[in-house]
Parts: structure tokens; C-alpha cells; sequence
């Protein structure tokens, strides 16, 4: 039930941080044809420069879904240990048990 809710919830962050990276600007200048016009002062990008944008944005997005991934091997790694404590107090149990 707990993986269902984990699997879920992951499902969800990951469309909602989709959802976030698209931006659309509507105070964008665009005329009655269709082509876009440049604001006056607007600074034009270079490709090396949009490149180090898009890199930049990619590494965030790779540090957040491994930062996802080590959270969730964590977890089921938690669960394991906590059936293997919880197995061994039962065994302690019904050897006290059997003893009196």
C-alpha cells in the first residue's frame, strides 16, 4: 500500500515539475502575421550562451531526479530492514514466550 502511495506521489511531483518548466510570456510581442518581434532592448542570446542556459537547466533537473531515485532506494531500504528488526524482536518474543 505504501509503494502504491510513494509510486503515486512521484507520478505527480514529476508532472507538476513538467507543468512548471513551461513558461509562456503573453506580453511577448507577436504581429497579426504570426512573426515574432523582438522587444527594443531585449539582449538576443548567442547559441553558446543559450546552450549554457539549457545545460544549467538540465543539471537541475538530473540532481533532482537522482536526488528522487537515492530518496526512493532509501526508502525501500528502510522497509527491509525494518521487516528484518521486526522478524528478529518476534523470534526474542516467542523465545521468551516458549521459556516460561
Amino acid at each position: 500500500m505504501k509503494s502504491i502511495v510513494l509510486a503515486a506521489l512521484l507520478l505527480t511531483s514529476s508532472a507538476f515539475a513538467q507543468y512548471e518548466s513551461t513558461s509562456i510570456d503573453f506580453d511577448m510581442p507577436i504581429d497579426i502575421d504570426g512573426t515574432y518581434n523582438s522587444q527594443p532592448g531585449a539582449k538576443k542570446l548567442t547559441a553558446s550562451e543559450r546552450m549554457k542556459i539549457l545545460r544549467k537547466k538540465l543539471e537541475k533537473r538530473n540532481e533532482l531526479m537522482v536526488k528522487r531515485k537515492i530518496e526512493t532506494l532509501r526508502y525501500q531500504q528502510e522497509v527491509e530492514m525494518m521487516k528484518k528488526i521486526q522478524s528478529a524482536f518476534n523470534k526474542t518474543m516467542n523465545n521468551l514466550n516458549n521459556i516460561q
